[in-house]
């Protein structure tokens, strides 16, 4: 029988689905990412206005690239009770939610699958470890111990 409620998220749609059905968490963006998205637009404005072709064509790319990149970060729990972290093309991970051991609140600007500096810490199997940049922190981590009781988490100091 066909649900119109239930839906699943996929690379690059929202299908309709009768049995599955997962929530997503798109990622929280840093006010520093958005200052330099506001600069490139600021720059691709005066490259219009001079008609700088090859500059319009290179800050084009680069704001393309900053937005799909917010567009493709998320943060999926699947009904086989995994979590899968996507950031574009440029990494994809699936983590048995049974397998999170702890998470914590952190804050730095290392290279993680996180578009913000306000960050969780998940760890998972034995070293394990992946950062994310959820946009509502509280109903992610809910997300994760409703399914895995045992997760430890630790707030911020």
């Amino acid at each position: 029988m066909y649900s119109p409620s239930l839906s699943y998220y996929t690379p690059y749609r929202l299908v309709k689905s009768p049995t599955i059905m997962n929530k997503a968490f798109k990622s929280k963006i840093d006010i520093l990412l958005l200052s330099v998205l506001l600069i490139l637009i600021s720059v691709e404005a005066y490259m219009l206005y001079t008609m700088t072709i090859l500059g319009i064509i290179i800050v084009g790319i680069f704001i393309l690239f900053f937005v799909y990149l917010y567009l493709d970060t998320i943060y999926v729990f699947t009904s086989d009770k995994k979590l899968k972290i996507r950031i574009g093309f440029f990494f994809h991970k699936e983590i048995y939610i049974k397998s999170i051991r702890k998470v914590r609140a952190v804050r730095h600007h290392r290279a993680s699958p996180a578009l913000s500096s306000d960050r969780l810490e998940i760890s998972y199997n034995r070293y394990g470890r992946v950062v994310v940049s959820p946009s509502n922190q509280t109903k992610f981590i809910k997300e994760l111990t409703d399914v895995n009781p045992r997760i430890r988490v630790e707030e911020k100091h």
